[in-house]
């Protein structure tokens, strides 16, 4: 028996011929329940800006993709090698501004890689795992969130010095000034309670200011 024959022996044993059409069928439902589970956690544990819907939609359509790819390319040497040339010169240039989504797809991938190679039960630990690890840390944020608040008052010294004492009392980062002839714009970064959100009261009632904006957010800051 030649080097030849030897090699293509062990990758007719590695890779069978053809998969049954009951463990076909058992794999994408699997797939589907463990990536609607995905979808699910994303809804409830989502922390960003807006809720994209079509996000969501695809986290369980990448779980069963990436489980049919798997399951391709475990049946056919040929068509696993053409496989992995193909997805190496594939470019996707759709950004993904929130970490907390590439995780999410990152979820996805390996989830449909675990089921496509018939580890079903790994899959469905690590989907318990993730998403108890992920609703744990959730809850660790507490009651306070990041708000951004925008002040618009008049470019006087008094005006900024009342706004500036009146803002002395939060915990929080200045982050920008803008003026822009007569008037001034102030950006502060605070940390307030869900509770705790009349800071906008104390600072309107100040003579002198025209807009008091405050906003949540969720977003990465910089600076």
């Amino acid at each position: 028996m030649t080097f030849q024959d030897l090699f293509k022996k062990s990758a007719l044993e590695l890779f069978p011929a053809q998969i049954d059409a009951f463990d076909l069928v058992l794999t994408l439902a699997v797939a589907f329940v463990v990536g609607m589970g995905i979808f699910w956690v994303y809804r409830r544990a989502f922390v960003g800006v807006v809720y994209d819907h079509a996000l969501n939609l695809s986290l369980v359509i990448m779980t069963v993709l990436v489980a049919v790819i798997i399951i391709t390319i475990s049946t056919n040497i040929t068509l696993s090698l053409g496989m992995v040339g193909a997805l190496s010169i594939v470019r996707y240039r759709t950004a993904v501004k929130n970490p907390l989504d590439l995780m999410f797809l990152f979820w996805a991938i390996t989830s449909g890689i675990a089921i496509g190679a018939r580890y079903y039960t790994i899959a469905f630990i690590a989907w318990a795992a993730v998403a108890l690890s992920l609703f744990f840390l959730k809850r660790l944020k507490g009651a306070a969130g990041t708000y951004v608040l925008i002040v618009t008052y008049r470019s006087d010294l008094a005006v900024e010095e009342a706004v500036r004492r009146a803002l002395s009392a939060q915990t929080g980062h200045f982050r920008s000034k803008v003026v822009k002839g007569d008037l001034t714009e102030l950006t502060m970064e605070l940390t307030l309670k869900t509770d705790n959100l009349n800071v906008t009261q104390a600072v309107q009632t100040i003579d002198g200011v025209q807009d008091v904006t405050l906003v949540e957010y969720r977003g990465n800051l910089e600076g």
